[in-house]
């Protein structure tokens, strides 16, 4: 049975390390700007509640005081003060989901570029075409354990960018009547084809 000399290979995924590293970058300071964003959406939330029960509340002593003119008055003022916060407060839950998609759109081509550019390095590491040329079923568990590598680090930047913008269906939606925002939605999607981290080799070899 014939041996390969795994070395070039173990080397090539030993430099993989870090493959992704300026797309995880990238991530970092998307993540580090959605954060900010959660924070702001998780205090307009608490405050809401906040509100809820002092309106229940200051309803509740309201009716108490209905007989006392200047009580019920000034209740009735802290009333009116807690409903004109809530409207304030849903109107900016309504900025915030602008925000949130803005802040999307603004990292699509950050991404995008990062991340081909961290992609197209896969083939400089390891040349495929040459191992080929000296061996075939000996050389597929090579080339597969690289490609893992490959896959397992893709793996780690795709959790983000599938879950924040590759499902995100408005974001995504093709039929956008802005050509510039469609063309925009189209490339971001064909950046990550599902056969994006196969490793290309000429069609006439056969393995």
């Amino acid at each position: 049975m014939l041996k390969i000399d795994r070395s070039a290979v173990d080397k090539a995924i030993e430099n993989l390390d870090d493959m992704f590293n300026a797309t995880n970058e990238v991530l970092k300071e998307y993540e580090a700007e959605k954060k900010a964003l959660k924070e702001r959406e998780e205090f307009l939330k608490n405050r809401l509640a906040q509100l809820q029960e002092q309106h229940a509340t200051t309803l509740m002593d309201r009716e108490v005081t209905r007989d006392n003119p200047s009580d019920y008055i000034y209740l009735s003022k802290q009333l009116s003060g807690i409903d004109e916060e809530v409207e304030i407060l849903l109107s900016l839950q309504e900025q915030l989901q602008d925000e949130y998609k803005e802040l999307k759109e603004k990292y699509m081509p950050i991404i995008r570029d990062s991340y081909r550019r961290d992609l197209s390095a896969k083939n400089s590491y390891f040349n495929v075409n040459e191992a080929v040329n000296y061996v075939r079923d000996e050389l597929k568990q090579a080339i597969s354990d690289y490609e893992n590598e490959i896959y397992k680090q893709d793996s780690q930047v795709m959790s983000v960018i599938y879950d924040d913008f590759l499902s995100d269906s408005e974001l995504m939606n093709e039929s956008w009547d802005d050509p510039e925002r469609r063309s925009s939605a189209l490339s971001f999607k064909r950046t990550f084809d599902f056969d994006r981290t196969k490793l290309s080799y000429d069609r006439e070899i056969k393995l």
